[in-house]
């Protein structure tokens, strides 16, 4: 963690807007980033300024045992977490098992033919991650999307080292089912 870090958690713990929100300016492509991979781009704006109105409300409780960027890819991934099991709960109740939901990768690249076939891998890559369950994709994301170790991924989604090698594992196996699916539904056409 930097000291940085710990001295504008400390100061923003105290009310210091500024110093909350130097941490926000610092912080917030980690959040927006961890939260378009779990959730999609439509749901990852909602989803990362609820990030950080819970930060605001919890920045007393962290403590600096760990670093404030773990202590943040932890709220967000629950976040993200909750979000989407609400937003299953919802879709379950006005589509049955029927979901129709494609996220759009975003296209950066400056060659068009470069740019288009990376964004239909993007998007493929998002439409099987959808068919993923939500922890395994989860601690598919962190491990690697994120590039954090298994012990970091375990600390954030409170689960044993054991058990967050056991969901990446089972979410790179549900990935490569779901991407073989999307591949074959495709040539189907």
């Amino acid at each position: 963690m930097t000291f940085e870090d710990h001295n504008l958690a400390e100061k923003a713990a105290k009310g210091d807007v500024e110093a909350f929100a130097r941490l926000v300016r610092a912080h917030s492509g980690l959040v927006y980033r961890l939260a378009t991979r779990i959730l999609g781009a439509d749901d990852a704006q909602d989803a990362s300024q609820e990030v950080w109105i819970r930060v605001w409300r919890n920045i007393g409780k962290f403590r600096g045992e760990s670093a404030f960027s773990t202590w943040l890819y932890k709220i967000t991934t629950n976040t993200c977490l909750s979000t989407r099991r609400k937003e299953q709960a919802r879709e379950m109740r006005e589509y049955g098992d029927e979901v129709p939901y494609m996220p759009a990768g975003p296209n950066i690249e400056n060659d068009p033919e470069t740019a288009a076939l990376a964004g239909e891998r993007r998007e493929e890559l998002f439409r099987a991650l959808e068919r993923v369950r939500t922890e395994h994709r989860a601690a598919l994301v962190l491990r690697h999307m994120e590039g954090l170790s298994y012990a970091e991924v375990a600390q954030i989604l409170d689960v044993p080292d054991g058990t967050a090698k056991g969901w990446v594992s089972r979410g790179r196996a549900a990935l490569l089912v779901a991407l073989s699916r999307n591949s074959e539904e495709g040539s189907s056409r």
